[in-house]
């Protein structure tokens, strides 16, 4: 009996420890490594024009989800590791939008399972009328869907006119938090 919990518990431990080693991806490719490294991963796929915008942000352009956007890669200071990705969406109109964050919510709902959402649409008189028949959700600046995975977690956002994917690496952004300091301000001021 003793040693089926001992097993039990040893079987438990080798997962959690192999499933944190797991990194998000981006693209069929993992948020891990050297940034330089993960951006010409990223050229090899046919994403062109990688720009230094700032230090330790490449910015790069090409297709995603079938539109032409701008990808920014994001690395840690003192290692250069990639912990980072943010997608921006090309511009379009409110219905555009729309139809873009419907299909993208599915996209990833059958990938990752269903994400937390937050809609700021209920700020007018408008929000009373819940009986209404065939009363439509209108997306407004703010509003996102989040997924939380063991490996990172990826935020679909709407800001003015576009939508912006973030793909967060749980690891290396501890690497990031590490390096910067987050960790440590937070747990101060707790």
């Amino acid at each position: 009996m003793k040693t089926q919990n001992t097993s039990f518990q040893l079987l438990i431990i080798l997962l959690c420890g192999c499933s944190s080693k797991k990194h998000l991806e981006f693209n069929n490719i993992q948020i891990n490594g050297q940034l330089n490294k993960f951006v010409n991963e990223l050229i090899k796929l046919g994403f062109t024009e990688p720009q230094l915008t700032k230090e330790n942000q490449i910015k790069l352009s090409g297709e995603f989800l079938e539109k032409n956007c701008e990808i920014y890669v994001y690395g840690t200071g003192q290692s250069q590791t990639a912990y980072k990705v943010r997608v921006n969406m090309p511009g379009e109109v409110q219905d555009s939008i729309e139809s873009r964050f419907g299909k993208t919510q599915q996209l990833y709902s059958i990938k990752y399972g269903n994400g937390t959402s937050k809609y700021q649409q209920f700020q007018n008189a408008e929000r009373f009328l819940f009986n209404e028949p065939k009363r439509i959700r209108h997306l407004s600046t703010g509003d996102f869907t989040r997924y939380t995975t063991g490996a990172g977690v990826i935020t679909m956002e709407v800001e003015d006119r576009y939508i912006f994917l973030t793909f967060l690496d749980r690891q290396n952004n501890e690497i990031w938090k590490r390096e910067t300091g987050e960790g440590k301000q937070k747990s101060v001021s707790e």
